[in-house]
């Protein structure tokens, strides 16, 4: 019987193609062909190419098809006594081994009309099965003859399964030889749109083949199934875990914040505020970068690692714990003010942990555990405050609160840190902080700069105008504000993996990743932006009073700001993963002498809405200057790898 073996090639490397003919030469078979079919620039799918090899084999007189991708190797099935086999089935295959463990062909789940391999040994040699594995499979040209050829819709995965179900649905023999085995390397679980095409697929075998009641099953199955293919893409898991622990944050502080304004006086709030921007004024230090080189320099080692930026991370928040003390003190704050800053300077250390085991989680490609530990804990918080106020109405009893809770927080996060990565210790090793401290100091002058450039305009704005136009031009600006949660879930969610794709030269995954990220990210910033445009003139007015209405004119310009600062954050996490880092220092240094510069001249004739204009006309430059470094380094990079 003379044998077809067809391989399925897509980028196939030449060695490879060499490697292939080299084992198909020593499994003995006496009569066969070799077909291989190169995909790499037709387009098509799998299945179309399967079906130009069997199409191409049967001028050819063949009897027998082996169909196969260019992923495994064949060296374990030496001597193939093919004749033994082709007298138990019509479709056979072998066992197949695949990341460290066996499979034995494949069956179809009863209950929801999917395609599982099967990893149980059968007792006996030859086994029957639902269908097998497409990796390598032998067809009987009967069963073409009868069943004709493979379904090219499905263009990647399930047109196994869907092949061996229609061949046994009319009564041929589908199984395996479970005594002799093939290696199946499976280069194609780094294909990005795998899993989209499982998703998919499956649900195109099921709808077509599927019975009444496996098709209820998933139907009322629907939301378990949606949670577990999110679950199979971390990157969006993250994000939007990130948003919905952060967009469930802002909307309890605004509970709390109307329950403060309501039983409180404002000269009482203002002690609230004014001690929560006190401890704010020396963040930067606590962080000094940290956060940034975590994410992007730490794919390896990763335990070593946390542990020297755990240290490294508590004596800066001491020093910053101590220094916003000190400046309280010498800010000659009445004894009703410093002791809230007291109270609220503890959060500090909470800060320290959690955002420790955010990164963590987040190199992990596990945040969304640490959102969900935040999350939780602001829900308790939240409550208990305002339980407190309700019951005492004292203001003293928010700080006790905030005092005993956030050092609650501390002490869970650093538990969970140790669970990761085992006992902690507050060595001081200054060698390995200073390299952490080199490399980190970028991002503290980023963070720093882009803090000055996103601020100039509001002190400008006051020297020239005055508080008036600060306040209204503020709260046009607080809802873009209160919307960044979105980039920074964006950024915790995707800078490691930037890196890591970076990290093992996975060049063609990297660029992939930037296209989809800008046209995910650019999507969602521009439904929010438009959202606000055409509703907040309808909505906005029953937040704002009277006299800020003029802040929805502000906000209708502002807004627009959200999708290009979601672009930038895309290239500015990519220059970060290809070290690049430096170059960003000079984009927010010319923006913040651009912004100091035409804020001077423009404000005093257009007041308020020259900030607005300018700001959106800053993020349009950054977008265009960060996507100008990232094309310049890509392009750069790829000369020298191409240098002999």
């Amino acid at each position: 019987m003379k044998t077809a073996f067809i391989f399925v090639l897509y980028k196939t490397p030449q060695s490879e193609i060499n490697r292939l003919k080299t084992e198909v030469r020593k499994l003995q078979v006496t009569n066969y062909k070799l077909y291989l079919i190169d995909n790499t620039y037709n387009g098509q799918g799998y299945a179309a190419g399967v079906n130009r090899g069997i199409k191409k084999a049967i001028k050819d007189g063949c009897k027998l098809f082996a169909i196969a991708n260019p992923d495994i190797s064949l060296t374990k099935l030496v001597k193939l006594d093919l004749l033994t086999i082709l007298d138990q089935f019509d479709i056979f295959g072998f066992a197949m081994h695949q990341q460290g463990k066996i499979y034995y062909g494949g069956q179809i789940d009863k209950w929801r009309g999917s395609g599982g391999l099967i990893d149980k040994k059968p007792r006996g040699r030859f086994a029957k099965t639902d269908f097998v594995s497409g990796s390598l499979m032998f067809i009987k040209k009967k069963v073409i003859d009868k069943i004709g050829f493979f379904d090219e819709s499905y263009f990647m995965y399930y047109e196994e399964v869907d092949y061996c179900y229609r061949a046994k649905k009319v009564g041929f023999k589908i199984g395996i030889d479970s005594k002799n085995y093939y290696e199946h390397f499976e280069i194609s679980k780094e294909n990005s749109q795998k899993e989209f095409l499982l998703f998919k697929n499956r649900l195109k075998f099921l709808f077509r083949f599927g019975n009444f009641k496996q098709k209820a099953h998933e139907f009322f199955r629907a939301p378990k199934t949606i949670f577990e293919e999110i679950k199979k893409r971390p990157f969006y898991l993250n994000f939007f875990s990130l948003n919905i622990s952060s967009v469930v944050n802002k909307i309890l502080h605004f509970v709390l914040f109307l329950v403060l304004i309501n039983y409180f006086r404002p000269e009482e709030y203002a002690i609230y505020t004014l001690a929560w921007t006190q401890v704010g004024l020396l963040s930067p230090l606590l962080d000094f970068g940290t956060t940034s080189y975590g994410l992007v320099h730490i794919n390896d080692s990763v335990e070593k690692k946390i542990k020297e930026l755990f240290s490294l991370r508590f004596y800066l928040s001491s020093i910053t714990f101590i220094l916003t003390i000190i400046l309280a003190v010498l800010f000659k704050y009445s004894l009703s003010i410093l002791l809230p800053i007291i109270f609220i300077s503890f959060v500090i250390f909470a800060n320290m942990f959690s955002g420790t085991y955010l990164i963590l989680s987040s190199i992990k490609q596990k945040s969304y555990i640490a959102s969900l530990v935040s999350m939780i804990f602001q829900v308790l918080l939240v409550i208990s405050l305002i339980t407190g106020v309700l019951i005492t109405k004292q203001l003293l009893t928010v700080f006790i609160i905030i005092f005993i809770l956030y050092n609650t927080y501390s002490l869970i996060n650093f538990f969970l840190i140790r669970r990761e990565v085992g006992n902690l210790s507050l060595k001081i090793d200054l060698k390995k902080w200073l390299i952490i401290i080199k490399k980190s100091i970028i991002f503290l002058l980023i963070s720093l700069l882009a803090g000055f450039y996103s601020k100039v305009d509001v002190l400008i704005l006051n020297f020239i105008k005055g508080t008036e136009a600060v306040g209204i031009y503020s709260a046009g600006y607080r809802f873009l504000d209160a919307l960044m949660f979105v980039v920074v879930a964006y950024n915790v969610s995707s800078m490691s993996l930037f890196s890591r794709l970076i990290k093992e030269k996975k060049r063609n995954l990297f660029i992939r990743k930037i296209k989809k990220d800008v046209i995910l990210v650019f999507t969602i910033g521009m439904f929010i932006a438009l959202g606000f445009y055409f509703f907040g003139p309808i909505l906005l007015p029953l937040v704002y009073k009277n006299t800020y209405l003029k802040s929805i004119q502000v906000l209708r310009i502002i807004i627009f700001a959200l999708p290009l600062i979601l672009l930038t954050s895309v290239f500015l996490n990519s220059i970060y993963a290809l070290g690049k880092a430096k170059a960003v220092i000079y984009i927010f240094l010319f923006q913040l002498i651009f912004n100091i510069v035409l804020n001077l001249i423009f404000i005093p004739r257009f007041s308020f809405f020259a900030s607005a204009y300018i700001t959106l006309l800053g993020e349009v430059i950054n977008s265009l200057l960060t996507f100008i470094i990232l094309g310049s380094v890509l392009i750069r990079t790829d000369l020298i790898r191409r240098l002999p």
